[in-house]
């Protein structure tokens, strides 16, 4: 979770990832359980044998004291008693290390609860960028700076997703493209301005590298909700659309957990990321850099899904090939400025992406 941290922020998965942890950490709790139960027993056991140091000699000396032929004075009445006096006081004593661990372990699991408890606070002196509802996605006035407030990676950006349109954002690497995601999403709001977005339930995000769970086939396709009614074959037909038609059953079928970030390369991860948008089918789209590792055959075919599908989306990529699938293209030159330009400017400027584009659709 730590590596995927922002991953999970941008799926909006953090209520699934609580109930995981949830379910681990009672595992963790219950092996802790079991832990204590031993650790008790062994104590029952060396007590006991320390008991049998007083009892065997009190055993052994019985037949010589009935028998009168020795008495227990004053001093051996004292020994036992300072014994059995000494032996339970030095219990703190000699379990001083194992008390010394248990309390720090104790006060490690409460901090680990209090902080799934209680949401952080977010400190900030800065400016922060408001966020409102809306059914378009809507910038006026945005500027996005980074959390620290030393460099400015956008300036007074106005501009408008209504649904169904798409912007494509384009520019040189370190130019603030992710960061301009981050702020739509409202991770980001180092700033100024505001940004007008739906409700980020009917929002989904696509990260570069796709968070895969842990869990089975079937969970990875409709994460981050857990719930669904979608049938097999309809799962089926999600990962045809999206090239992986064979996945099912290479992996065992649908209900089968492998370690899905290591199983897949990160191409087939980026295709699963798509079913989940045709899945969920959700009003906005965010997609950074979703298809990097895409040949642009596969590229060209899923935004050609995506298009048909009718969902608005703001992808942010590279390659020209994906100009004819978007109504505009917003370029960041990297110093805070910016342009927009109808995506057919771009198309007319690269002929094999429009040629590209058509064969497609």
């Amino acid at each position: 979770m730590r590596n995927n941290v922002e991953s999970i922020a941008f799926y909006g998965g953090e209520e699934r990832e609580k109930a995981q942890t949830r379910g681990k950490f009672a595992q963790l709790f219950a092996n802790f359980n079991l832990l204590i139960g031993a650790e008790r027993n062994l104590n029952f056991l060396t007590t006991g044998y320390n008991y049998l140091v007083v009892i065997i000699p009190s055993i052994v000396i019985a037949p010589l004291y009935f028998s009168g032929k020795v008495h227990f004075g004053v001093i051996s009445q004292a020994d036992m008693a300072f014994a059995q006096v000494l032996g339970a006081l030095s219990v703190v004593v000699t379990s001083f290390q194992d008390l010394t661990a248990f309390i720090a372990q104790t006060n490690r699991l409460a901090t680990f609860s209090e902080a799934l408890e209680t949401p952080t606070a977010h400190q900030s002196d800065g400016n922060r960028i408001e966020f409102q509802p809306s059914e378009s996605v809507e910038m006026r006035d945005l500027c996005v700076q980074t959390p620290d407030y030393k460099t400015t990676l956008l300036q007074k950006l106005s501009t408008e997703i209504k649904p169904g349109e798409s912007i494509l954002v384009m520019g040189p690497s370190g130019s603030g493209k992710s960061s301009f995601l981050r702020a739509i999403a409202g991770l980001w709001d180092s700033g100024s301005g505001s940004i007008k977005h739906p409700d980020l339930q009917d929002m989904l995000f696509l990260p570069q590298r796709p968070y895969m769970m842990l869990g089975t086939l079937r969970s990875q396709l409709l994460y981050p909700r857990t719930e669904s009614n979608v049938t097999d074959c309809e799962l089926a037909e999600i990962l045809n659309r999206v090239n992986l038609s064979d996945l099912a059953q290479r992996v065992g079928g649908l209900d089968v957990e492998i370690d899905w970030a290591n199983y897949l390369s990160v191409g087939e991860q980026q295709r699963l990321a798509f079913a989940r948008i045709f899945l969920a089918k959700p009003k906005f789209a965010i997609l950074d850099e979703a298809t990097s590792a895409l040949d642009v055959q596969n590229e060209s075919r899923l935004y050609a899904e995506l298009k048909k599908l009718g969902t608005a989306y703001i992808s942010v990529g590279h390659r020209a090939s994906l100009a004819p699938f978007h109504n505009q293209v917003l370029d960041l030159d990297g110093s805070g400025g910016w342009s927009i330009r109808p995506a057919t400017q771009v198309v007319a400027a690269n002929p094999a992406a429009a040629h590209l584009g058509a064969q497609v659709n």
